[in-house]
């Protein structure tokens, strides 16, 4: 083993490391590392020097690195800047996504290691008026938004089959990033209320009393 200042680098847990190129490796291609104790906190620890963590998320067939919440304070910003292509109307698809595949695992509603999925029909039949654009047909509006999300592993969802599951990106995400990104839909939907004219509580109980004669 190499020694950097006293510390002695395993390289099986090196070599593992450096397997993180894109934020997750397939369990295919590790085999499962929790197996070997030592190896998988050898892994943890080198990742931790780097500022990440080593998630190994129930029911899924990767290993997830995610930096560290200390380190990820500009984590809204710099998801916007890095994911091009991908408005509110994405995000908003995307947090109905993670309340429906990932929360119920986390707030332990379902067994962690049970696959979730939904289908393309189930989303546009919840929630395809309401991102309809003009006369868009609403499944053609849910296909364009979901190809983004896929496009950058937020989801899996193979063409031709119904079934749309969360992909190794999902997980790199903090909850409270998730909640960044509900506020930062809510806003966006809620921009215009401002331009609704308000009401005033004389007119309303006028308004109501002409009702009642």
């Amino acid at each position: 083993m190499d020694q950097i200042e006293g510390i002695k680098i395993n390289p099986e847990a090196q070599k593992l490391c450096s397997m993180f190129h894109y934020g997750w490796v397939s369990k295919k291609e590790t085999g499962p590392i929790e197996r070997d104790l030592k190896l998988f906190r050898d892994v943890q620890t080198y990742l931790s020097l780097m500022g990440y963590e080593l998630l190994n998320p129930p029911g899924t067939e990767w290993y997830v690195i995610r930096l560290k919440k200390e380190y990820d304070s500009a984590s809204f910003d710099y998801f916007l800047k890095k994911v091009k292509g991908i408005d509110r109307r994405h995000m908003a698809l995307l947090t109905i996504i993670y309340a429906n595949l990932v929360l119920p695992k986390e707030l332990r509603h379902v067994d962690p290691e049970t696959e979730l999925s939904l289908t393309v029909d189930e989303l546009v039949y919840n929630y395809g008026a309401k991102f309809q654009q003009g006369k868009q047909n609403p499944r053609k509006t849910i296909e364009t938004l979901l190809a983004p999300l896929k496009k950058h592993h937020y989801i899996l969802f193979e063409k031709g089959k119904a079934k749309i599951t969360v992909g190794p990106a999902m997980y790199m995400l903090h909850s409270d990033l998730l909640m960044d990104i509900c506020d930062y839909v809510i806003q966006g939907l809620t921009a215009n209320l401002s331009a609704i004219p308000k009401i005033d509580e004389e007119e309303t109980t006028e308004s109501e009393e002409d009702g009642n004669d």
